[in-house]
């Protein structure tokens, strides 16, 4: 199988350009990943996540990029929505060898064994404890920031939306949800119980959020919410 080189570097600096302790300009730190990433589109891309932190607090805190991080999940050399496809196909019981022909036949160099250890490894992001990783988020950005922030990337692939909450401060990815209908009751509960303001819970930035799946998150989120569009490029 040959490797696969990257046509285009992308780099990105993180969302956070502030400090939210102090409010002083964030200064460059590390990159923390420099990974080649493939893409549905056939593409590959060297994508560098650049690290920022506070000089002035010097805390040790550091802020990474949330877009470099939902284009392709930590750890990955393919896409977040490569990861996605591998999951829905799987479950309508393709074999790896058919899985791994059609990305090829897209341009994506994956092989069948590498498909079972993607989907192995999706299989256990998705299986975490939803609940309380999300709920831990939330009390730890409160503890430190007053605050929450969350980024929600969101994938379709064919009738399925992934939805995918993240960490705004930190990059963690804390929760994937499955739905058949993005404005179904199945995901309006789901929405509800973990942006309802009735759990008086400070959600100021809900980033990343592309225009499909804005309607049902305004349904159930504050008013001071400000949704921002994912711009992947």
């Amino acid at each position: 199988m040959s490797k696969v080189e990257p046509k285009v570097t992308k780099v990105y600096k993180p969302e956070v350009l502030k400090c939210p302790y102090c409010g002083s300009k964030l200064k460059f730190r590390f990159v923390i990943s420099n990974r080649v990433v493939q893409f549905t589109s056939g593409k590959t891309v060297r994508i560098k996540n650049m690290v920022y932190g506070c000089d002035k607090c010097n805390n040790g805190e550091v802020y990474p990029s949330l877009t470099a991080t939902k284009l392709a999940f930590k750890g990955y050399t393919y896409s977040s929505k490569i990861i996605c496809m591998i999951d829905y196909y799987k479950n309508l019981h393709y074999s790896r060898e058919k899985i791994s022909v059609m990305l090829e036949n897209k341009g994506v160099i994956v092989s069948d064994r590498n498909v079972d250890i993607i989907n192995n490894k999706f299989q256990e992001l998705f299986n975490i404890d939803k609940e309380k990783n999300i709920f831990s988020a939330y009390e730890r950005m409160l503890d430190k920031y007053n605050e929450v922030r969350l980024a929600i990337d969101f994938i379709t692939v064919n009738d399925t939306y992934y939805v995918i909450f993240y960490d705004f401060f930190n990059a963690d990815m804390l929760a994937i949800f499955k739905f058949n209908d993005i404005e179904g009751e199945e995901a309006k509960e789901v929405f509800k119980k973990y942006l309802d303001e009735k759990y008086n819970i400070k959600i100021i930035v809900t980033a990343g959020v592309r225009s499909k799946i804005r309607k049902p998150l305004k349904e159930v989120t504050q008013g001071n919410t400000r949704f921002v569009s994912f711009v992947k490029f």
